[in-house]
């Protein structure tokens, strides 16, 4: 992206005038012309009747092939959802007693040790209940040290392996690719949770041969909240129980039955159709730059501020991989002598008095998370290594 393109960007997303936006992980800033669509859809939806809300299913149906062709998938394997989370909870409709590799005994789930607090608590609950036993294992940026993580903890009754693309605590990104071939050669379904991934780097689900994906329009792709990814290889689908029967996801037929494509998981029944529909205006506004062209200047921001981090070794300490296709655009920063209610304590503070958000980490980390999206550029860095200078000198 050069100059014209990133001056373009932030006259787009005036916020950024008033705030210091480094949170992208938690969601992206949208684009006015996106806004402005999606705007329009929901006044045409609500004033045009039910001509203009099928219109605008279709609309939406259109969007969700394009998410499946910009995810190197099959239109008939992707299915939206409201957001990454509602996509976690399919694993709540397993068929657990299907799965299972000796009768009465329960499912072992390799379950990595970075992964995002609602995915813990859903597979942390199935374990409660009895479902399944997690067998924790380490995500890495070191192929092989994953690898020989996941050969200590498996055992035969493994059928299920959950990790992230990209670690939400620190930006690492491991190397899903060879995780799914591992579980292909056991028979181990592969459970990926893209939601820091997709839109930060090309992203093919059938090269990387997982099972399950997941992922959301809100964050990387910087459309509106409410859009959730789903995708599932068909093979599998029925494995897993549909939570609702509706329209879109069953034939009017005697008997009932389930489509046969991942549809079967998207309730299309009545419903803000408009927010699904305004991923269209969200891929146009983010292919009118290109994702190479944006992966570009994600990479030379990340670079950045890494290297100024590792500039003052004294004060911080980088926890997340240096080279770009180890990590993502998330780095996360520790602080000598700094507790995580210490951390928690400066972001609150700093979006009080300065309008920084930011993101603390902590579940032991006890870091700070920053994004480095397409729309910052490095005098912000510059401006938060000066808040964070005088945080350190002074408290």
């Amino acid at each position: 992206m050069n100059a014209h393109d990133i001056a373009r960007v932030r006259s787009a997303i005036p916020l950024l005038n008033e705030t210091l936006y480094l949170n992208t992980g938690t969601a992206g800033l949208t684009a006015q012309p996106v806004i402005d669509a999606m705007t329009e859809l929901a006044r045409r939806m609500e004033s045009g009747g039910l001509a203009a809300y099928y219109e605008i299913q279709s609309q939406a149906a259109a969007a969700r092939n394009r998410l499946a062709t910009f995810l190197g998938a099959n239109e008939d394997e992707v299915a939206f959802t409201w957001n990454a989370s509602h996509s976690l909870n399919i694993a709540m409709q397993a068929r657990w007693d299907a799965l299972r590799a000796t009768p009465g005994q329960p499912v072992d789930v390799l379950f990595s040790d970075h992964e995002y607090p609602t995915t813990n608590m859903i597979f942390r609950y199935l374990e409660q209940i009895g479902a399944i036993r997690l067998a924790r294992y380490t995500l890495s940026a070191d192929t092989d040290e994953m690898l020989d993580s996941l050969n200590a903890v498996a055992t035969d009754r493994a059928r299920m392996l959950v990790a992230s693309h990209v670690d939400c605590n620190t930006g690492l990104r491991a190397d899903v690719k060879a995780l799914c071939a591992w579980c292909k050669a056991r028979n181990i379904l592969s459970f990926i949770d893209g939601a820091q991934a997709v839109g930060q780097f090309n992203i093919d689900l059938h090269d990387i041969g997982c099972d399950i994906y997941i992922g959301n329009g809100h964050k990387w792709l910087y459309g509106p909240k409410g859009v959730g990814l789903l995708y599932m290889r068909k093979e599998i689908l029925d494995f897993f129980n549909p939570p609702m029967i509706g329209s879109g996801t069953i034939t009017w037929g005697n008997p009932v039955a389930f489509v046969d494509s991942a549809s079967r998981f998207e309730l299309a029944a009545t419903r803000p159709a408009y927010v699904f529909a305004a991923m269209n205006a969200a891929l146009d506004w983010f292919e009118s730059f290109g994702q190479a062209a944006i992966e570009r200047r994600m990479r030379e921001l990340s670079d950045y501020f890494k290297r100024r981090v590792l500039e003052q070794p004294d004060r911080y300490t980088l926890i997340c991989p240096v080279p770009w296709e180890q990590s993502s655009a998330m780095a996360s920063i520790q602080f000598a002598g700094k507790t995580a209610e210490d951390i928690g304590a400066f972001c609150s503070r700093m979006f009080r008095e300065n309008k920084a958000i930011l993101r603390p980490v902590g579940d032991g980390f006890n870091a700070i998370r920053i994004s480095t999206a397409y729309y910052n550029i490095e005098d912000e860095y510059e401006r938060l290594f000066a808040l964070l200078e005088a945080e350190f000198l002074n408290h």
